[in-house]
């Protein structure tokens, strides 16, 4: 089973990715949680590379991609093969927004580059943590450029995630409520999804383009 959490800066992805595990672990259900780009040796040194460049829209892209196949193949498979529930902060949503719409490239070339690649993987539940710009920008320090950008392009990327939140392992939560209420949805929903999807579901079995 694989959870990803998606949305724009300082909406609460990495807090609730935490409380997340933190319940698993309780539950005793076995877990893995990466970043994206990031969660292995190599996939870290590309996220250095991908924050510290200014970069045209493409390299992102193919940075993104290359760092994706690396942790499908080292971690995602293996994991799900194990029946490890896997959690990713950003996945394909944050590609189709960032690249996709925002950076121009258009959705569907970028959809289609995944499937072609063998990075596009659809996951069975998805929380769109939904928060205004101007919430979420008070929220952080700015480290990267992205975080760096104006209020315009954050309220853009906020726009193209709820666009595409739009199918049946979407949850849009509204991160501007408290936190425990936002923990409290969570941990419902996945609660749910758990009672629907048996963690051991094989990868070959998903939508891969």
């Amino acid at each position: 089973m694989i959870i990803t959490f998606e949305g724009g800066e300082g909406s609460g992805k990495s807090t609730n990715v935490a409380g997340l595990c933190s319940y698993l672990t309780i539950k005793g259900l076995p877990w893995l949680s990466l970043r994206e780009p990031g969660g292995s040796c190599f996939s870290e040194e590309v996220r250095d590379l991908f924050l510290r460049h200014d970069l045209d829209v493409m390299a992102e892209l193919l940075l993104i991609l290359a760092s994706r196949s690396h942790n499908i193949s080292r971690i995602i498979e293996p994991g799900l093969a194990e029946g490890t529930i896997i959690i990713i902060d950003r996945f394909v949503d944050s590609t189709l927004v960032y690249q996709g719409i925002v950076g121009g490239l258009g959705y569907e070339r970028v959809k289609d580059i995944m499937g072609h690649t063998g990075t596009w993987i659809e996951p069975d539940l998805t929380f769109m943590m939904d928060v205004s710009p101007e919430l979420g920008l008070s929220r952080i320090n700015p480290s990267d450029r992205f975080e760096h950008r104006g209020q315009d392009y954050h309220q853009r990327i906020r726009d193209a995630f709820l666009r595409i939140s739009c199918t049946d392992r979407h949850r849009i939560i509204d991160t501007s409520l408290g936190r425990e209420h936002v923990y409290e949805r969570i941990i419902k929903e996945v609660e749910a999804a758990l009672s629907r999807i048996s963690p051991h579901k094989p990868l070959n079995n998903r939508k891969t383009s």
